[in-house]
């Protein structure tokens, strides 16, 4: 018999149109991620990927298991180096449990920009030029769609962003 604080969690739904409010639930996302977190974006602007915060967050997610993995497929991935220098920090911290990739081939026709953990908690931008979202957690039927598009979508990509400094 479980208790309260070991049964599962309620799922929740909600619109989201704006910015910030973008950003905190792409926190409680992460924060619903118990292996996996999958990125899909053009370039991560505007995401809070640069935060001291959430990078931590990430930090910690990735050291409390020998298996968790950050996969971030780009449009873009060229504006990290510049822009989102603490994410690549910890790329180059944690290069077996960070992989960013660049988008080929029909994957950059994607325009719907998206953050899911496992396969129950998302955060999806109907377009990337409209702030409205959605945020579902600890719901398996919004997020498994998400995440099998995310796989195509990683299969249509290459390694961008590597940990190593050579050449540079």
């Amino acid at each position: 018999m479980s208790t309260p604080e070991q049964a599962d969690p309620k799922p929740s739904y909600r619109a989201i149109s704006g910015l910030a409010e973008s950003r905190a639930a792409i926190d409680e996302v992460i924060a619903c991620a118990r292996a996996t977190l999958c990125v899909f974006d053009y370039s991560l602007e505007n995401r809070g990927f640069g935060d001291p915060g959430r990078i931590e967050r990430l930090r910690h997610f990735l050291v409390a298991g020998r298996n968790h993995r950050l996969l971030i497929a780009l449009h873009e991935p060229e504006r990290l180096e510049r822009f989102e220098p603490r994410l690549v920090g910890l790329l180059r911290q944690l290069p077996a449990s960070v992989e960013i990739h660049r988008t080929l081939g029909q994957a950059r026709n994607a325009t719907d920009p998206f953050v899911v953990a496992d396969d129950h908690s998302v955060w999806h931008q109907h377009h990337h030029d409209q702030p409205r979202a959605v945020v579902a957690l600890h719901s398996p039927a919004d997020a498994a769609p998400i995440r099998e598009r995310f796989g195509e979508i990683w299969e249509l990509s290459e390694p961008a962003v590597g940990a190593s400094t050579l050449g540079l």
